[in-house]
């Protein structure tokens, strides 16, 4: 079950930034430990809300209803590796996924995954204990309203980029301690 960040800062859903760090600020000024000994762990919760609901990706979680600090088998949040494993911590590091350093990989595709989908499905008790199949219906293929899907705006036609040659990223050696060193990253121009 998601914990109610709002409710602990005693917040309404709608509430803008400035009005939450406001909440936060009082409540964490009449449970802070040195002044109200024995509240640390309201403290602790009021702090942890504030954290959430300041941050933009996790309080979109929240709003959807999940619970951004759960953890794997809460849900929504998790720790770990955010994206999906070993394949990020080599692009963090060498800017390409897990398979394939340097050489050429070809064009870039423009395809891009879109944003994680939250359904919120109300089971009932029973439904839980004995499981249920419900079925849901996620719009995945929604076209732009101004390409329609071309790429390009009006009756304009695609142009390749000419630094990247439509490969939609960049491509650098570079000399380090330990050697020549490959870079990529996305071309700043597409």
């Amino acid at each position: 079950m998601a914990r109610d960040y709002y409710g602990i800062l005693g917040v309404s859903r709608d509430a803008g930034d400035q009005e939450i760090k406001r909440a936060y600020r009082k409540k964490a000024r009449e449970l802070h430990p040195d002044v109200n000994p024995g509240q640390e762990e309201q403290f602790k919760e009021v702090s942890t809300a504030y954290e959430v609901l300041s941050d933009p990706e996790k309080r979109r979680i929240v709003d959807a209803g999940g619970d951004p600090l759960a953890g794997p088998a809460g849900g929504f949040g998790g720790g770990g590796f955010a994206g999906g494993g070993l394949g990020d911590v080599f692009e963090a590091f060498f800017g390409g996924g897990g398979g394939g350093f340097g050489g050429n990989r070809g064009p870039k595709s423009r395809v891009r995954p879109g944003e994680r989908a939250f359904v919120s499905v109300q089971l009932d008790l029973a439904e839980c204990a004995t499981g249920a199949q419900k079925e849901i219906t996620v719009d995945t293929a929604i076209l732009c309203d101004q390409c329609k899907g071309a790429g390009t705006a009006g009756d304009s036609k695609p142009v390749t980029c000419g630094i990247c040659h439509g490969a939609g990223e960049i491509q650098a050696v570079q000399r380090s301690f330990l050697g020549q060193v490959m870079t990529v990253r996305e071309c700043p121009t597409c």
